[in-house]
């Protein structure tokens, strides 16, 4: 694991689009979909038994489609960004809530400030894909291949890109 991937650096966001795109392709394909995955900065791992022939289908339609500008396939609402905001939300609304001084006051503010962090999960996160964790600008990246593995019995297929 190289520091780029820790960071969010720019490969790592413009995989990461890559990764949001194809997944949103496949699910259209299949419906019944699935499944998780991680970005890199030579790539993007997709766990689960996912079908190469979909899958290269599919990274190859969301690749060309954000390379045309279809910036809003690189925000999909079921990424962890949105579940790492919602939890961060939560936790402050709760630190705040607790931090009142009235026993009473301290449950009702706990209780609303954590409802509202809760709420505002998905487009605090939608917000936080496009400017900082996402990157749909996909110029000169290309898809070299997609290679299955399995790891103690546990598929996994990663989609390998470069930039040129």
């Amino acid at each position: 694991m190289k520091i780029e991937d820790i960071l969010m650096g720019r490969r790592v966001r413009q995989n990461h689009a890559l990764e949001h795109a194809t997944f949103t392709i496949l699910a259209q394909m299949n419906p019944n979909l699935s499944g998780g995955a991680r970005s890199f900065s030579d790539g993007f791992v997709v766990f689960g038994n996912a079908n190469p022939v979909q899958l290269r289908q599919a990274a190859e339609e969301a690749l060309r489609r954000l390379q045309e500008g279809e910036a809003e396939l690189a925000i999909h609402p079921n990424c962890g960004t949105n579940l790492s905001v919602g939890i961060s939300l939560l936790t402050i609304g709760t630190l705040l809530g607790l931090a009142a001084t009235r026993q009473r006051t301290r449950i009702a503010l706990t209780a609303a400030s954590s409802i509202a962090g809760w709420a505002m999960a998905r487009p605090v996160g939608a917000y936080v894909q496009k400017h900082f964790t996402t990157l749909p600008d996909l110029r000169g990246v290309r898809i070299t291949d997609i290679v299955q593995h399995k790891v103690l019995g546990a598929p996994f297929t990663y989609v390998h890109t470069v930039q040129e």
